[in-house]
Order: structure tokens, then C-alpha cells, then sequence
């Protein structure tokens, strides 16, 4: 199999419900510990579950560190405020919003070779951008961004799909797309479009370093301009093209293929360095 190669360019989540105050949950203690790790933020309370305290003692720690309160509730309660297995630790937080530029700025000042931010041109159904969010919160993206004009709204239908993704990935908000996708590849992330109309499949296409993942909406797929800011273009091999994929799984399918190589480049140069 070949893969194109580029240059070298310089420059986990639980699910969240609804809370009685207005908040949504973050739970389990993979999830709760990433939230944690990105400061208090909005983040309003953890509630642990009786006696498991010395289990999640850690994620305590970092809780009080960080001034935010934690209160002890029986285990019984956590289930009727998650309605799933929550691991005894669950943060409360103030419900998503859109984000703006400035968060972007932020990530690519701190960039360590292996950024991954996703695009969406034109995807306009809440319960897809949910289905996103929950994969891009699952599968490592650091940032999605999406146009102000014809765009689903982050709304409480997409923040509960989302199944509280919306509360470990930002979704930026930019007024102009193809000038977001100038300052990604400015500051040394590559872009790769994802079309129907190629023959270079997603797996022939190099998805590791800094990079950039544009997805179209199902009607339209990627608007000319912006596919004309992409690097590469990249498609899915499909049996059945006429059929086609929903947007969301699409996506999935496109994290998962980046993840899977980023993997394999690490695993080798782990066999590398102990060989």
C-alpha cells in the first residue's frame, strides 16, 4: 500500500444529562479527570458517591486544588443524575456554549505535533453535530469548528447526543471558515477535505503530525472554497457508494482512521527505541 506523505510543516467522556440546577454531568473517572485537567472552568461541583472516596481519591485532590466544592451523595442519587454507570464521581457543569477564535489561538500557541482539530462545512441537524461531538470527545480532537452561517446550533437536542462530549471539546464558532482553515495552516497544521470525487482513499492519506479534518455536510459535501484550502483531499472507500454514510458516522470512520495511525507511528517508534 502506498501512503502520500506530507512535509514536516513548521510553524475519554462520560455521559451528561440535564441537572435539576441547569447544569449537565460529566462522569466516570476518565472523563472527569480530563475535565479536571482543563482547570475549574465552568465546572460547578463534583459529587462522589458514598464510600468510594478512596477510590477517586485523586480526582478529590485535584477538585479541592482547584477550589472546586465536592460533596459526598448516596450512590442512588448519582444513578438518577446520570441514569448510567458513573464509576461514583460525577462533575457538574454549566451547559456548553460556543466558543470563540481565541480558543483556537490558545491551542496552537501550546501545539505538540499531534493536534487534531475538525472542520464541518455546512453540517445544519443538531442530533449530527451531537453524534460528532461525542465521537471527536472519543477519539482525540482538540477543537471543532464550525461556520456562524449554516450551522446546527450547539442546543440542548445536540448538547444531550453529545452525551456530554460538548463539555470536554470546544466548538468554535468563526465567522469566515476559509479564513480559520489560513491561520491553522499558517501556525503548521496540514487540512485534508473529505470527497466523494477522488481515488486517494483516507488510508493512503498521511493523517499523522498537526492536521486538520474537513467534513461537508450530507447534502452538498464540502463547499468549493473550502475545499480549495484543503492540503489534500481524501475519500472513504465505499462498496455501495450510492448509499453513502450519515455525516456522523463518517466522521467517526475519518477520527478513527487518524487514531489508528497515529497509533502505529508511536507503537514503531517504541520498537524502534528497544530494539
Amino acid at each position: 500500500m502506498s501512503v502520500r506523505k506530507h512535509p514536516k510543516r513548521q510553524a475519554q467522556a462520560g455521559i451528561s444529562r440535564a441537572a435539576e440546577s441547569g447544569g449537565e454531568f460529566v462522569f466516570g473517572v476518565n472523563a472527569v479527570m480530563t475535565r479536571l485537567s482543563q482547570g475549574a472552568g465552568d465546572i460547578r461541583s463534583l459529587r462522589v458517591a458514598r464510600g468510594d472516596s478512596g477510590r477517586v481519591g485523586k480526582l478529590i485532590d485535584a477538585a479541592r486544588a482547584l477550589g472546586i466544592p465536592v460533596e459526598t451523595v448516596d450512590s442512588r442519587k448519582l444513578d438518577q443524575m446520570t441514569g448510567v454507570n458513573h464509576q461514583g464521581v460525577a462533575l457538574e457543569v454549566t451547559p456548553p456554549r460556543m466558543r470563540g477564535m481565541e480558543v483556537i489561538d490558545d491551542l496552537l500557541a501550546a501545539m505538540d505535533g499531534n493536534a487534531l482539530f475538525l472542520i464541518l462545512d455546512g453540517v445544519q441537524d443538531p442530533g449530527n453535530l451531537g453524534a460528532i461531538i461525542r465521537s471527536a470527545a472519543t477519539l482525540g480532537v482538540d477543537a471543532i469548528i464550525v461556520p456562524q452561517d449554516n450551522s446546527a446550533p450547539l442546543n440542548a437536542a445536540a448538547i444531550k447526543i453529545a452525551s456530554g462530549g460538548a463539555s470536554l471539546v470546544p466548538v468554535v464558532q468563526v465567522v469566515n471558515l476559509a479564513r480559520a482553515m489560513e491561520v491553522l495552516k499558517a501556525a503548521g497544521v496540514w487540512t485534508v477535505g473529505t470527497v466523494l470525487e477522488t481515488e486517494t482513499t483516507l488510508e493512503q492519506t498521511d493523517l499523522t503530525g498537526n492536521l486538520a479534518l474537513v467534513m461537508g455536510s450530507e447534502e452538498r459535501g464540502i463547499r468549493e472554497k473550502t475545499r480549495r484550502h484543503c492540503d489534500f483531499l481524501a475519500t472513504i472507500p465505499m462498496p455501495q457508494p450510492a448509499l453513502g454514510f450519515n455525516v456522523s458516522v463518517a466522521t467517526g470512520i475519518c477520527l478513527y482512521e487518524t487514531q489508528r495511525q497515529r497509533a502505529a507511528v508511536n507503537r514503531r517508534a517504541t520498537e524502534n527505541k528497544n530494539a
